[in-house]
């Protein structure tokens, strides 16, 4: 990849400011999915245990997403989250021991911004330097990585301890070097394979069903080193192979400490009966796909991710551009085998809706590589991409202001209601907060402002962060009006 002017860096920092002062402003608790990791953190720390039998029937960290075995309590979840979490807890938990602070809930507050929050605003400033490098437009760039990082569920799931956003960070970071590994000719260096290894190991361990976009990537690394043929080498193959199986052996290793067996995982032996049925049908809970599934996912004002982030329509127009222009295809075809492949395969999931959620989460980790399409949407789509791009942003907003712990009573009954009779957004959580009912922010804790006027202070760091971006082109401007006022 070309070096990028110093310039450009100063974007993508400023864009990460931006990011991360968004996931930092908000917090909501994940409740019985985030408690299941939450337990795990802490037991591992506090007990040298990996059972959570202290934990999961106790606030703060009570959960009924647990697995029974050999007469203990353990998380049925996959444990990347959580060894990334004990790594980060380490001197949370030292203070705690010598200055009985902070409190277990401001250790979740804290964690959750660690671990998730700050992953997701890193990989928002890796999409804007993508996008600059595919676009040589700052204001495309700047308006494609927000649209995703702040128009998607990428926002309100950067907020709560779920993986499914630290998943898409891992994964999109992990795609970022293969790509400046293609495109840079010049001798790849070991570290950055040994970590492209690495990042893809983390995403399988926090959430099993990645493994079909990592496939897509390990086709597209291959293909990317095949392009390159500095990196035609024996390195190119172990690197890789050596970071990735980190993970997988310390995964390995607690399925046969926790589990009795390397390949039995938590959802294997689930307390609860009805889950545990579910999840032993087809590959842990997944089926043939469903087109029915796929319309309530995409299309459906319910939760349909086109309703809930309409900014994401205009990827269609970007994929006729590229292959117009015959230049990055292989992105392209990567991106949209990504996208497609992997509604399909959660279109076979027997809770695709992901229980209490503002949207289908399951699909979160596909979102960053809309950019690929957003950034080559033709230029006079500008007004349609700023546009919708508003709407997706506030609709977002929306759900990380109040909750993404939306109830799914209503999902049985989609089939039988008339097309725009309820959604997420405008029939629980736009409601909520007219209500009054607002998650934690920094607004309120900081500033002791309740309900809207809570929010004036992300508003305005918003704006003058994007002056700050715009500044010179803002100074441009105004001289070349002063001149012709002359």
């Amino acid at each position: 990849m070309e070096t990028l002017p110093r310039s450009y860096r100063k974007d993508a920092l400023i864009v990460f400011i931006l990011l991360t002062f968004f996931f930092a402003f908000f917090y909501q608790d994940g409740e019985s999915n985030g408690n299941s990791r939450f337990g795990l953190i802490f037991a591992s720390l506090q007990e040298g245990s990996l059972s959570i039998d202290h934990y999961y029937n106790q606030v703060p960290t009570k959960t009924v997403d647990h697995s029974f075995y050999n007469g203990h309590y353990y998380s049925d979840k996959a444990i990347g989250p959580m060894i990334i979490g004990a790594i980060l807890y380490a001197p949370l938990s030292l203070a705690q021991q010598l200055f009985h602070h902070p409190s277990q809930e401001t250790v979740k507050v804290i964690l959750t911004f660690l671990e998730i929050g700050l992953p997701s605003a890193i990989a928002g400033s890796l999409m804007y330097i993508l996008c600059l490098y595919l676009s040589r437009s700052r204001l495309r760039s700047y308006l494609v990585t927000l649209a995703i990082t702040l128009g998607t569920l990428y926002l309100p799931y950067s907020v709560t301890f779920f993986s499914h956003q630290l998943t898409s960070s891992l994964l999109f970071s992990a795609f970022f070097l293969i790509f400046f590994l293609k495109e840079n000719r010049e001798k790849t260096k070991n570290g950055y394979l040994f970590l492209i290894g690495l990042l893809l190991g983390l995403a399988f361990i926090c959430e099993y069903p990645s493994a079909v976009i990592i496939l897509a990537l390990v086709i597209y690394y291959i293909f990317s080193m095949w392009k390159n043929t500095s990196s035609r080498n024996f390195r190119s193959v172990i690197f890789p192979l050596l970071g990735g199986l980190i993970p997988l052996c310390l995964q390995l290793a607690y399925n046969r400490i926790c589990f009795g067996s390397f390949f039995s995982v938590g959802y294997s032996n689930l307390d609860n009966q009805y889950f545990g049925s579910s999840m032993s049908q087809g590959v842990m809970g997944i089926q043939w796909p469903s087109l029915s599934v796929l319309y309530y996912m995409t299309l459906h004002p319910a939760m349909g991710i086109f309703w809930e982030s309409p900014v994401l329509l205009l990827a269609v127009f970007g994929a006729i551009q590229i292959f117009r222009q015959k230049r990055y295809q292989a992105e392209a075809i990567l991106a949209i085998g990504i996208i497609v492949s992997y509604l399909i395969l959660i279109s076979g999931y027997f809770m695709w809706w992901g229980g209490y959620a503002l949207g289908p989460r399951h699909l979160i980790p596909i979102m960053p590589f809309f950019c690929i399409l957003l950034v080559f949407v033709p230029r006079r789509c500008n007004w349609p991409l700023v546009g919708l791009g508003l709407l997706s942003m506030g609709q977002m907003l929306i759900g990380a202001a109040s909750t993404v712990q939306v109830p799914d009573t209503m999902v049985s009954q989609f089939g039988q209601m008339g097309y725009f009779a309820y959604s997420n957004v405008y029939s629980f959580c736009l409601p909520q907060l007219i209500k009054g009912n607002f998650t934690q922010n920094l607004g309120h804790r900081l500033l002791h402002l309740n309900s809207w006027s809570s929010l004036l202070p992300l508003f305005v760091f918003f704006a003058l962060v994007t002056m700050i971006f715009f500044w010179n082109e803002i100074k441009s401007a105004r001289g070349t009006n002063v001149v012709r006022a002359k």
